[in-house]
């Protein structure tokens, strides 16, 4: 019959391999939630900067009756300045019909851009 060795008994090379996977496993949480949180960071900043110029096409909707074709036509009236993405890129607006979408094309959340759609009223990734 085996003799099975107690759990405190683990050889030293069993060990410095159980670490080397603890470690790699720590590592890769840690990248992981980084990149999730600099997602999350970023989204909340769209989303905030980007609550003004939503704002400023509603007014701009209801003064003349339809939306503006670029974002422009808010300054000065209706925006002091137009807001930029986190990386520092212009709003993508894509007007369609009364409806349109804003947001920052390169700033992902959940691996889909970042952006507003007027028709839903939501800002998803």
């Amino acid at each position: 019959m085996r003799e099975f060795k107690p759990v405190g008994s683990v050889t030293g090379s069993a060990r410095v391999i159980l670490m080397v996977v603890l470690v790699v496993i720590l590592g890769c949480a840690y990248v992981g939630l980084d990149m999730y949180t600099t997602g999350q960071q970023n989204a909340s900043m769209v989303e905030g900067r980007g609550g003004a110029i939503v704002d400023a096409l509603s007014r701009y909707k209801r003064e003349t009756g339809a939306l503006p074709d670029t974002l422009d036509k808010l300054v000065p009236k209706h925006l002091p300045a137009l807001a930029k993405c986190p990386n520092g890129q212009a709003y993508a607006y894509k007007p369609a019909g009364a409806e349109y979408t804003l947001g920052c094309e390169e700033v992902l959340f959940k691996s889909k851009p970042y952006q507003f759609n007027s028709q839903s009223r939501v800002w998803a990734g």
